[in-house]
């Protein structure tokens, strides 16, 4: 099964190049902040050829947290996830999540000890595949204009605890590419660099 992961689009979802695949994973941030705006993004994602589609916001996502009950009502074209699982056709587990460690103030955030008691302990054992918007702390979480890792250390304990093969999130846009430890393979898809350019490609993974 080919995966094509991506994430922070911030609007400009319509000026990417997808690459064909399977599975298409969105990672949050596509700047959902009305109902016009998510029925616009699913317009879009209805002219993509994938046999699924799972998509999670991000703490740009505003609509998403302030109505999270209309969302699947303007998303028809995915399958929407906010701390829960949704199982492949080829039978791996992806469990998504919005949530980031909190700084200003954005969408979905909460502190570090909140999201560990509150949200990562939701993740089941058996997943497969870790869709989150904010990164792990010290994987691929460190923004270039700031030069500190700004993921979420409760959630890297998580994913060791759990031993998860993919870890799939976005937000930190400096944090772009692939890293590879012993049981995980992390991957951040922000498609955009932190001047909001889109410079990076979507990431592909055969599973």
């Amino acid at each position: 099964m080919k995966i094509v992961a991506l994430s922070d689009t911030h609007t400009k979802h319509r000026m990417l190049k997808v690459p064909a695949g399977d599975v298409l994973l969105f990672a949050g941030d596509g700047e959902f902040r009305s109902a016009l705006d998510l029925i616009e993004f699913d317009n879009w994602l209805a002219t993509l050829k994938f046999q699924e589609i799972v998509v999670i916001a991000g703490n740009h996502d505003f609509f998403c947290e302030k109505y999270p009950d209309e969302v699947r009502k303007y998303l028809k074209n995915a399958v929407y996830l906010k701390d829960e699982a949704h199982v492949l056709s080829n039978g791996n587990k992806v469990w998504g999540s919005p949530m980031t460690r909190t700084f200003f103030n954005w969408a979905f955030m909460a502190s570090d000890e909140n999201l560990a008691q509150y949200y990562w302990s939701k993740i089941p054992k058996d997943t497969d595949i870790l869709l989150v918007h904010g990164p792990a702390y010290k994987h691929l979480d460190t923004a270039t204009t700031r030069g500190e890792n700004l993921g979420s250390q409760s959630l890297a304990e998580r994913i060791t605890e759990l031993k998860i093969p993919y870890v799939i999130s976005g937000h930190i846009h400096g944090g772009y590419g692939i890293e590879k430890a012993k049981k995980t393979t992390y991957i951040n898809c922000s498609v955009l660099n932190e001047d909001y350019q889109l410079v990076n490609q979507p990431v592909v993974i055969e599973l």
